[in-house]
Formats: C-alpha cells, structure tokens, sequence
C-alpha cells in the first residue's frame, strides 16, 4: 500500500539520540532513515569498527500530518527542521525532501562510508551561538557580521562587558528560538 501523501521530514534529535530515536520510530512502524558513517577507531589494544551519524542530531522519517504528532511525542525528538513562510502566509515550510535525495546521500555513504556532511550553515549577523567545542565550549555570543573565511566575530556576553573574539564557524551552534 503505497500512500503518497507520506513526505520526508528532517527531525532534529536531542543530543545523541539519533540512534534511539531512528529505533523507535521503526518500533512505530514509521519509515525512517539514519544515515550513518562507518569509521575506524584505534584504540591502544584493538581496531575497531564503529558507525556514527553522518549528519549530528538529525534523521529523516516519511510520515502522515497525523504521523507527526506521535514522532513529537518521543523524547529524543526536538523538532521538524522547517523555515518561516515569510511573506505568503503559509507558516512553516518544511524541505522538500524526495525519495531521490535520501537514496542519493545512501549512495555516498556507500561509496564513501567515511563521508563527513557538513550543514549548510549560513550564519547571519545577529545570530545568538554557542561555542560547541574547545576551552570556551558554553560560552554564548552574538555574531558581530556574517561568517566569511569559515570565521566569525562574536561578543561574548557577560559580567555587563563585551569580549570580541574570532573563532571557527565549525565550532559554533546557533542557538534555538524556543519552540511555542
């Protein structure tokens, strides 16, 4: 029975819960895709082969509208990836994702099984961030202009100062507006 009213959905995960929630959404019944990488770890005393999400804190499920609200309901699931309509009055506005889009990213995790995706991340001044990674990790900010060299300027906020820095693009995740 194929139902082509089912369209794909990009969920962003809590934090490392990709895995548990890909799990429980097949538990549901719901079709689901991890894409996942394979890596090779060395440790002291073994090589071992390990998979991880190719794309950190996201998946993908084709649902129903009514799908959605149980796939909500799980706790490693944040939200659906959508953007504002703007101007025409729509809302949000998911992806458009089709069934060729998921088989094209399977075919290059099969041929490149160590593929790393990177987010399309076009940070615009104003943006509130984290700092994800290094000995500032936790540190909040605003973005003083729009990332250019994979750079940005932050102010970093607090004690009623502002500290400009420079710091990696990669190292930055934009803060979340709370969900009403």
């Amino acid at each position: 029975m194929f139902d082509d009213r089912k369209k794909w959905f990009q969920i962003y995960t809590q934090p490392h819960a990709e895995k548990k929630l890909n799990r429980k959404l097949e538990a549901l019944g719901f079709t689901s895709y991890l894409p996942l990488r394979r890596l090779t770890r060395q440790w002291s005393d073994r090589v071992k082969v390990v998979e991880e999400p190719a794309f950190k804190s996201y998946l993908f499920a084709k649902l129903l509208p009514e799908e959605m609200r149980l796939a909500e309901r799980l706790s490693e699931f944040s939200f659906f990836v959508s953007y504002d309509g703007g101007d025409n009055g729509h809302g949000k506005v998911f992806p458009n994702i089709t069934d060729q889009d998921i088989e094209q990213i399977e075919a290059v995790l099969q041929a490149f099984p160590e593929a790393l995706m990177y987010e399309d991340r076009r940070l615009k001044k104003g943006a509130q961030v984290v700092i994800r990674e290094g000995s500032l990790k936790g540190y909040r900010g605003a973005l003083l202009a729009d990332a250019t060299d994979n750079k940005v300027a932050l102010a970093l906020q607090g004690l009623s100062q502002s500290l400009v820095i420079t710091v990696p693009v990669e190292l930055l995740d934009q803060e979340l507006q709370a969900q009403p």
